[in-house]
């Protein structure tokens, strides 16, 4: 997959995780519940998680090594 088609896989599956967020969010369903809607909305999380790692590859194939500013392991702690 290019570029192109992996930034529209992100996209894809962020508007599908969104929508079920949303919807949980309107029906006031917990998150920790499980049922139809908790389990979708791992397998969008899933989903949009492996796109990005992608998205991350062609990223670092396309840009010389050391451009990123920082990174989300700075972020965290």
């Amino acid at each position: 997959m290019n570029l192109d088609e992996t930034l529209e896989k992100v996209i894809e599956h962020a508007r599908e995780e969104l929508h079920i967020v949303r919807k949980r969010a309107h029906e006031k369903t917990s998150a920790r519940e499980h049922g139809h809607d908790y389990h979708e909305a791992q397998e969008a999380a899933d989903r949009l998680d492996h796109y990005a790692h992608r998205l991350r590859k062609l990223h670092d194939a396309e840009y010389p090594h050391g451009w990123r500013h920082t990174s989300a392991s700075d972020e965290a702690g």
